[in-house]
């Protein structure tokens, strides 16, 4: 593996966490969710397959990760129901499967490398974000330094457990992991164990948010790399956080 990968590989997706959890912490857990929803794993995901497969093949995988939010459509949904009847692990546990099931769903069909369904998820995410429970009144919470550090850790080591295996599956599978929830589900878990279930549903919400602006990335990034190369990323993130919080302005005003 070049070294350069191994860097990406070992502090970008925990450094990211860090500064999603952090934001939180400073102006609450919609904006966390909001910038857990952005491709803070899934841009570190494909830079690794850039450098140790080449441009092709990442431009390939980054081809079905917009598809694949369908699934995490399915997962926000399954866990914001879930965590009214069980803790953290079995409301994780739940959206995990949830998560799966449609995931595979979309590789094994062929939908996955579906121009339509990449762009129509969209439309999905929007309209999740009515059917996410409405929070009642939350309470201010801290975020220690241990927890800090174990969301790091814990995103560290689904970043390097899911791209070592994700890669034995092919490009359109890993396309639709890349948006695999590693933020929604290290952020989550903390929310819901030590805060309750009213700062998850806020969060849940700012996550699909956040997710918008990762689908828009996507759609930028993935022609725009075959002619600027890894310079498409400047572009493409700026889509991305100009959509999410145009999207999270447009669901505070109508909503």
């Amino acid at each position: 593996m070049p070294a350069n990968a191994l860097i990406v590989k070992l502090f970008a997706a925990p450094l990211l966490i860090a500064a999603a959890s952090l934001a939180g912490r400073r102006w609450g857990p919609q904006i966390a969710g909001l910038l857990g929803g952005l491709p803070l794993v899934a841009i570190p995901i494909i830079l690794t397959l850039w450098l140790e497969h080449g441009p092709e093949y990442a431009i390939k995988v980054a081809g079905s990760a917009s598809a694949g939010l369908w699934a995490n459509v399915v997962y926000m949904l399954v866990l914001a129901h879930a965590s009214r009847y069980f803790a953290w692990q079995g409301t994780i546990i739940a959206g995990w499967v949830a998560y799966l099931a449609v995931a595979f769903a979309l590789a094994g069909s062929g939908l996955a490398s579906s121009g339509f369904v990449s762009v129509s998820v969209l439309a999905g995410l929007w309209i999740a974000i009515y059917f996410i429970p409405r929070p009642q009144a939350i309470n201010s919470s801290s975020l220690p330094k241990i927890e800090l550090y174990a969301r790091m850790l814990a995103a560290l080591l689904l970043v390097l457990g899911l791209s070592s295996v994700s890669l034995m599956l092919g490009s359109t599978m890993t396309g639709v992991l890349a948006g695999f929830p590693v933020a929604a589900t290290v952020i989550p878990a903390f929310t819901l164990a030590n805060a309750g279930r009213n700062p998850l549903l806020l969060q849940l919400r700012g996550f699909l948010i956040g997710l918008t602006g990762f689908s828009v990335f996507f759609l930028v990034w993935t022609p725009l790399a075959t002619q600027i190369g890894l310079l498409a990323f400047a572009p493409a993130l700026a889509a991305a956080l100009l959509t999410g919080f145009l999207v999270r302005y447009l669901s505070h005003r109508f909503h």
